[in-house]
């Protein structure tokens, strides 16, 4: 496969994976590299369900209690329907059980402004 092959599998990828257009090669040096590597390589692996990477990639960003990860995840999950307000409610409830209250608080705030951010008009 070539580098630009590469690319826009993984610009392919991040746009079904996130319900948002991927951002031009080059703009982002970051962005760059989660393309190329995150979602040209592991989100196309066979083995899991997108909704199986979806919930360990939630359940590692609040792990973390990082926010923008959570409400990043959590939005996207919504955008694409391929994880209910529902079942983010029970593993918030699960997630308290097993990570913590405090953990889950911040867990309960990301869904909570990411599902106001999904219900905005575009």
């Amino acid at each position: 496969m070539t580098n630009d092959e590469r690319w826009a599998r993984g610009a392919e990828t991040f746009t079904v994976v996130t319900g948002m257009r991927a951002p031009n090669r080059g703009d982002d040096y970051v962005a760059d590299v989660v393309i190329d590597q995150v979602f040209a390589e592991i989100w196309t692996r066979p083995g899991l369900t997108r909704k199986e990477r979806r919930w360990i990639a939630i359940t590692c960003a609040c792990w973390a209690g990082a926010p923008f990860a959570m409400e990043t995840h959590i939005g996207a999950a919504l955008r694409t329907g391929d994880i209910t307000a529902e079942e983010l409610q029970e593993f918030v409830l699960m997630f308290a059980v097993y990570a913590g209250h405090p953990k889950a608080t911040a867990a309960r705030a990301a869904f909570d402004a990411a599902r106001v951010a999904s219900q905005a008009p575009e």
